[in-house]
């Protein structure tokens, strides 16, 4: 695939192309695209212990060109798996290990291959369906974790493979696949355990680098996409953004030197639009940009899912992207965006033939991101926020190994038609305490909603009535994820970026109750200890929060919330 068949992009940045220009052509001229594929590492920072660091994570740059080497293993694995009989297909992992299943899944229409679900959560309800709709004796389990120590994929293999080891006895292993990066613990259990197969991956590539690589590609080959197609467009952006030698344009390098100009003067917000069809893409690319630049007070902070608005429901912290498909005419997404770009803010809009380019747009977002990291002089292959929930969700699990249950927490601020509302943010009732809390908002804020509950369609259309609200009535981003997915991906904005969240954490009290094999807690306590690690840690770090549990039955619950909500913010403006 030649590289000028790669989708094209156009920007539309007004005011701000003089800058983003500028910025181009000084690391044009300093060489960037050269020492970029060299892994020169003073090209982020200067710091010893940081260029090495840079260095030991760049293994995601030519790991395309050896994936295609790899391409006949996965493809005979693949055969071998219909050939035993599997009808299913579960991914269980965190993060970079099951973002890019998760949009290859819902971004490709259902071909030759096996059905494939992804379990990604601890919450016990979601495990409860994932086990409830498959054929156990028939499914394949693939326990993705590139440490090989992760809490999450770990217990979900050991769940399930009690499950199998119940169905098959000391045939269990032949239904687990492992991912995981050589050297891991992982690997001894999984031998141990007889798995069916163990692909090592790479040790120097990181989880939100890994799309292109077994993380990605296995699940991929086994829903029956074409990796190898997928691979060559890879290559073709590759090539685009100079691994090959000297390019005039480099796609990678102008998407980067924009998201990180704009950063800088204050559109640190990059809204993804796409349509229905690609609705996925943003949980890879909240990850992927999150974790990669929300650090150090900076960052480019992804913005997927929200409902796309007039410009008047806008501040200036915006850059709007578009992500699309030529031959979808998605026109009112389209007209939206038109007036967005006529009323002044920056849009750029890249259109994909068909989802094999998704192939190439990995790519050029891995790149993007890179550069951006290089403009803002920040290293963006650590997370060194990331870990931080984890010690504090250990502390939590430890109290209740020791004392059979969660440890006790603040009185609650509000308690109203059975949910309870904890915040400093003090007002009377569920009306007067929402109407406090976002009172503290301003301008360039955003507001992120954490739902550790049972992920439904009823859920999510609640979610994004709140989100709906909060934009129309206080003009500031929203962004919303399902609890513990995202301390995998955005968890490293939210203490490592700029002081500019207001955090909204729901938890439930699962009816659903699954205990974990060789532990004296279940999945509820388990989803429940990380929200209350994550909470601690948000605080510790003097962030805005508010928690409010739903009580047994978030789906009753939820509704009322935003009922409470709405009244707040119509009594915020009414004064």
């Amino acid at each position: 695939m030649p590289a000028s068949s790669i989708s094209p992009a156009t920007y539309h940045l007004g005011q701000y192309q003089d800058a983003i220009t500028a910025e181009i052509n000084e690391l044009n001229n300093k060489n960037f695209t050269a020492g970029f594929w060299q892994k020169q590492a003073d090209l982020w920072t200067d710091s010893a212990e940081g260029q090495e660091s840079i260095r030991s994570y760049m293994g995601w740059l030519r790991v395309a060109e050896t994936m295609q080497q790899a391409v006949p293993e996965i493809t005979a694995f693949v055969q071998e798996v219909k050939q035993a009989g599997f009808e299913h297909v579960v991914v269980m992992g965190m993060g970079g290990s099951t973002m890019a299943p998760i949009v290859f899944e819902k971004s490709f229409p259902a071909g030759q291959g096996l059905p494939v679900s992804v379990l990604d959560t601890t919450d016990p309800g979601t495990v409860q369906q994932i086990e409830q709709s498959v054929p156990l004796e028939k499914t394949l389990f693939i326990v993705a974790s590139k440490s090989g120590t992760t809490a999450e994929p770990l217990a979900f293999g050991d769940y399930f493979y009690a499950k199998l080891k119940e169905l098959k006895g000391d045939k269990a292993g032949e239904n687990f696949v492992a991912i995981t990066d050589p050297g891991s613990k992982f690997v001894t259990n999984a031998t141990n355990e007889g798995y069916r197969k163990i692909f090592l991956n790479f040790a120097e590539v990181g989880g939100r680098f890994s799309a292109l690589t077994y993380f990605g590609l296995v699940p991929a080959a086994l829903y029956g996409i074409d990796i190898a197609a997928l691979l060559d467009r890879a290559v073709a952006m590759m090539q685009a953004c100079g691994s090959d030698g000297e390019v005039q344009d480099n796609p990678g390098l102008k998407l980067g030197a924009t998201m990180g100009v704009l950063s800088k003067e204050g559109r640190d917000k990059l809204t993804l639009v796409v349509p229905d069809k690609l609705h996925d893409l943003g949980l890879w690319l909240e990850q992927l940009l999150a974790e990669s630049t929300g650090k150090e007070g900076k960052g480019v902070l992804p913005v997927a899912g929200e409902p796309l608005g007039a410009p008047e429901v806008y501040g200036h912290d915006r850059l709007f992207v578009y992500v699309g498909y030529e031959d979808t005419p998605d026109q009112e997404n389209r007209q939206k965006l038109q007036a967005l770009q006529d009323a002044g803010h920056p849009v750029v809009t890249i259109l994909m033939k068909e989802p094999l380019d998704l192939g190439a747009e990995f790519f050029r977002w891995e790149v993007a991101t890179a550069v951006a990291g290089a403009v803002l002089r920040i290293n963006p292959f650590d997370q060194p926020n990331v870990q931080e929930s984890k010690t504090a969700t250990d502390r939590v699990m430890k109290v209740v190994q020791e004392q059979g249950h969660l440890p006790a927490g603040p009185a609650a601020a509000a308690e109203a038609d059975g949910v309870s509302y904890f915040t400093d943010a003090k007002g009377d009732g569920a009306v007067g305490t929402l109407k406090a809390f976002f009172a503290q908002a301003k301008a360039g804020d955003f507001v992120n909603l954490q739902a550790y509950l049972t992920e439904s369609d009823a859920i999510t259309a609640e979610l994004q009535e709140f989100r709906k609200l909060v934009q129309e009535h206080l003009h500031i981003a929203t962004t919303s994820g399902y609890g513990p997915r995202f301390l995998h991906s955005t968890g490293q904005y939210h203490k490592g970026g700029p002081n500019t969240g207001l955090f909204v954490q729901f938890t439930h009290q699962s009816p659903v109750e699954l205990p974990l094999p060789g532990r004296s807690y279940s999945f509820g306590t388990f989803e429940n200890a990380q929200a209350q690690g994550d909470l601690e840690t948000l605080q510790q770090y003097e962030r805005r929060t508010l928690h409010i549990d739903l009580g047994g039955d978030a789906e009753a619950s939820l509704p009322k919330v935003v009922a409470a909500l709405k009244e707040a913010l119509a009594q915020a403006k009414a004064v």
